[in-house]
């Protein structure tokens, strides 16, 4: 036995931006050890449109999804580089100046001009580069995000197909079309998702399929740090090789931890997900801090390692600064089940026991200075814990250690599946989660349906102010001008029938992607991130609010009578402001007035010189 170096952790920490060596994840920087090849649905519809004649590829979104990465990726497969050669082409002959053929035995009639970046260029500079392009007969790859493309497609040298470009990028927003005839083609990496697919094909099951197999760890099995080493741990805990079923339901929880953040707005990319998975398997450790810290530091301490801690909470090696250098895990901490109360939760992992197995080390905790034992092992619960403290110090020790404990056992609940009925949303803080995943997955039955419909109609009225005796089905729309002018009392523009309120996922919204060859959903690894709240007002015009999971949250916790304004300020106001438009454009009558009082509906009818009052429809 000795201590044993990993060369696959050492590459691990050249995915975190603490090492010295952390420009390697980047594209232009990387050398084939490092590279991790994943086969993108965008990587493949770049190539599948190039094969077919595409005159331009727009591949746009923010920094870390891999533009520079597809682009090698193509100039490899189209025209017949190796992996060394398309890097070198990458970083010497992609500034658009110049036409990229065919490797010597590739087709001769195959050429590529690649736009690597356009924030080298000044956006008129970048616009007339793009207007020349469009006289040759290579395929034109353009790399920019949203910002800059708009910029350099509307410049003051963009011209007519600078004009045509920009019509197909705003476009592709309204219809979700990456292209309309097979020869502009914008894929918009925002829209990919390292959550999209399942049974363990998603871009990050993969990444951790890749980053866990055997054949990177052989070194550590005669390492005398093996059983101490929390990397290790880790690795056994997330490889298919280890446990798979256990690994599979891990896997399967993180996957759903991303793509809630997906869905409440954070756009993760793939340089995100990989700095991420690194550090979430090492803790910004390698092999040599490890061995000195199972050396200098007393037993307990790779519990703060374990991936589901770390993944919200820093653990004492590093800073809050470092830490900031990792925008995912600034988000990751919103979503902590270690956080939330969930008493059937509590009861099954404090008060239970053999719920976990003894001895395991991600459950090992330094035990409180007044113990007499080295650790506390949390398979039994809080029970070591618990002593005699006689002072205030003690006591908020004990009360420290209780927590940490609690916290721990919490997340390792979630990522274990333990909780039985209790949906993984309410871990993550979404109590309607279920319901929004249920529109999204196409689960909900027509019943269910209809009264989730009817609890968001519910929802829409108190956001309105509005407060009924009892539920009513029908959407009451309030006239702006006069929503809240009277205390108790509201005048109402429209009523809306339930028929005309839906609920649809938003690649509904843009039709079946069977129905055309260039959907949305087929150039991107795709997931759903909002439900489509469709009003059809009385001209049957229809009226869409993109939902994501916090204004849906925010929905159905105001239908059940309360919601935190505060918090929720900036999806009330976005919701409200919906919802007055559609009030503005209904049709009023001139002699009668639909109003709310006291909780009822009522009518004011002028007829001649008399006015009439009775109970609304």
């Amino acid at each position: 036995m000795s201590e044993n170096k990993n060369p696959h952790v050492d590459r691990m920490a050249r995915f975190l931006p603490f090492d010295p060596s952390h420009d390697q994840i980047y594209e232009e920087y990387q050398v084939a050890s490092d590279s991790l090849n994943l086969d993108t649905v965008a990587f493949n519809y770049v190539l599948d449109a190039a094969n077919s004649g595409a005159h331009v590829i727009v591949l746009t979104g923010d920094a870390g999804h891999g533009k520079t990465h597809l682009c090698r990726r193509v100039i490899e497969s189209f025209l017949g580089y190796e992996e060394e050669g398309a890097r070198k082409l990458i970083n010497e002959a992609c500034d658009g100046n110049q036409v990229i053929r065919g490797k010597e035995g590739a087709k001769p009639e195959r050429a590529l001009r690649i736009f690597k970046d356009f924030s080298e260029f000044a956006p008129e500079i970048a616009a007339g580069l793009v207007e020349a392009s469009n006289s040759d007969d290579a395929v034109t790859i353009i790399c920019a995000n949203e910002g800059r493309l708009r910029a350099v497609l509307a410049s003051s040298n963009a011209g007519p197909y600078c004009a045509e470009l920009l019509k197909s990028f705003v476009s592709c927003f309204d219809d979700g079309r990456a292209s309309s005839d097979g020869r502009i083609h914008i894929v918009n990496l925002n829209h990919q998702s390292i959550a999209a697919g399942t049974d363990g094909e998603s871009l990050g099951d993969r990444a951790l399929r890749d980053w866990t197999s055997g054949t990177r760890w052989r070194s550590c099995n005669d390492c005398d740090s093996r059983a101490a080493c929390p990397i290790n741990r880790n690795r056994e805990m997330l490889s298919e090789r280890v446990d798979l079923e256990a690994a599979a339901i891990r896997k399967a929880k993180m996957r759903l931890l991303f793509a809630t953040l997906e869905r409440i707005g954070y756009v993760i990319t793939i340089r995100d997900m990989l700095m991420a998975f690194a550090y979430l398997l090492t803790g910004g450790l390698k092999c040599a801090d490890v061995h000195k810290m199972r050396r200098r530091r007393k037993k307990g301490w790779q519990q703060a390692y374990a991936f589901y801690n770390l993944a919200f909470e820093t653990p004492d090696t590093l800073s809050k600064e470092q830490l900031k250098r990792l925008p995912l895990m600034q988000q990751l901490p919103k979503l902590d089940p270690g956080r939330r109360a969930i008493r059937e939760i509590d009861e099954c992992i404090v008060n239970q026991q053999e719920i976990f197995g003894y001895g395991q080390l991600d459950l090992q905790f330094p035990a409180p200075s007044t113990s007499d034992e080295d650790l506390i092992d949390a398979a039994d619960g809080i029970d070591e814990i618990i002593g005699d403290p006689r002072n205030k110090q003690q006591r908020a020790d004990e009360a420290e250690n209780v927590m940490r404990v609690v916290r721990a056992l919490r997340r390792r609940a979630y990522v274990d599946g333990i909780g039985g009925h209790i949906p993984d949303m309410v871990h993550l803080g979404f109590p309607y989660g279920a319901d929004y995943l249920g529109i999204i997955d196409g689960h909900l039955d027509v019943p269910k349906r209809t009264l989730l419909k009817k609890s968001v109609i519910a929802g829409l009225h108190h956001i309105q102010g509005l407060q009924f005796s009892e539920q009513t089905p029908t959407l009451h729309l309030v006239d702006p001008a006069f929503g809240r002018s009277m205390s108790g009392t509201a005048i109402l523009a429209a009523r809306v029938r339930p028929a005309n309120v839906d609920l649809l996922r938003l690649s509904e919204k843009w039709g079946k992607s069977d129905e055309f060859p260039y959907h949305v959903k087929l150039s991107v690894d795709w997931i759903d991130r909002h439900v489509v709240l469709r009003i059809v007002d009385q001209q049957h015009n229809p009226h869409d609010l993109l939902l994501d999971l916090m204004t849906f949250d925010c929905i159905l916790r105001a239908a059940a009578g309360h919601v935190p304004t505060k918090f929720y300020e900036h999806d009330i106001r976005r919701v409200a402001s919906f919802l007055g438009r559609i009030a503005q454009s209904a049709q009023a009558s001139s002699d009668q007035i639909n109003l709310i009082r006291d909780g009822r509906s009522q009518t004011i009818s002028i007829d001649g010189s008399t006015i009439q009052v009775g109970a609304g429809a």
